[in-house]
């Protein structure tokens, strides 16, 4: 590569590396340059705004319609007021207006509404504040004080009693506490016996599982047994249809059988049957020959001889 090439190269790279730049500046401050009507109002406090800085932002419930450009302290000899003067830009144009406007100045036209300002705190953890415009329920505050640019009311917070509960927490007092928990948690994961409690926890975790695989292995045999009694109540089922119907039909005709035999029971039974007929008569023929034989033994009884003599005259026994 002669040296030309090699300086259209770093020229290149330059030209490449100034454009990058600026898209990147462009990007981080989209919202500055995005503005094209800028007003620039002032906000007076009587009380700390530590953490607010310069460039911090200006929102409108969340979102952010401009950011602050100055913070000064002024000391007003005639008011006998020390108030920290914070200088902001607004910029109109991020509040979308809908409906019938009244007039052009958008942020005068909420100022007479009730607008005002009030420091928020942005991070916990950093500590920096911002300054939120909204229609708040306490009364707007206007110091009565000459400004060079139009003045924003403000509205008391309760930011500074946070910051006292937040300062008045014994941090030392809870890193003590801290390391004694952790020195506690130390000297019980060093203890003999929490060790041996592991020990015996992983061998029952161990028994459980073996358990578990012979369960399983039961579990399968009784699978298997309870398949081969489906098959045999299946079986058995399948014959109970082929069979039951022809038991059923003769169970019927011989039901029939029987009742035909108790039908000719009944009418052989009955009282105005012949065979009854012949059973009372040789009832009564027995009854008959039952007293004449009672009537030979008792004569007998008292004649024993007479059976060859033959009966005495004036028995009429």
């Amino acid at each position: 590569m002669n040296r030309k090439s090699l300086s259209v190269s770093v020229g290149l790279f330059v030209i490449l590396i100034i454009a990058m730049t600026i898209a990147l500046v462009l990007f981080l401050n989209a919202d500055g340059f995005s503005r094209k009507d800028v007003q620039r109002y002032e906000i007076l406090f009587d009380s700390s705004i530590k953490g607010l800085t310069v460039g911090a932002p200006v929102t409108l419930r969340g979102v952010k319609i401009g950011e602050v450009v100055s913070i000064k302290t002024n000391l007003y000899h005639n008011h006998q007021k020390v108030l920290n003067v914070v200088t902001v830009d607004m910029y109109p144009d991020a509040i979308s207006e809908q409906g019938e406007i009244s007039e052009h100045n958008v942020l005068g036209s909420l100022m007479k509404q009730g607008l005002s300002a009030q420091i928020g705190l942005q991070s916990v953890l950093t500590g920096l504040l911002y300054i939120e415009v909204d229609f708040f329920d306490s009364e707007p505050e206007m110091q009565s004080v000459t400004t060079q640019y139009p003045q924003i009311p403000t509205v008391p917070n309760n930011l500074d009693e946070f910051i006292e509960k937040f300062e008045s927490i014994n941090l030392v007092g809870m890193a003590s506490r801290l390391t004694e928990v952790l020195d506690n948690l130390a000297t019980l994961t060093g203890d003999d016996r929490l060790n041996k409690l592991i020990d015996d926890v992983g061998k029952a975790f161990v028994s459980m599982e073996a358990m578990s695989t012979e369960m399983s292995v039961s579990m399968e045999g009784v699978r298997k047994e309870f398949a081969s009694m489906s098959r045999d109540a299946g079986e058995v089922t399948a014959l109970l249809k082929t069979e039951l119907p022809a038991v059923t039909q003769q169970l019927n005709e011989t039901m029939l059988q029987l009742q035909g035999t108790m039908a000719a029971a009944e009418d052989t039974l009955a009282p105005d049957s012949p065979l009854m007929y012949q059973l009372m008569q040789s009832s009564k023929d027995i009854s008959r020959a039952s007293r004449a034989v009672d009537d030979l033994a008792d004569m007998l009884q008292r004649q024993p001889d007479a059976i060859i003599f033959g009966r005495k005259a004036g028995d009429s026994r």
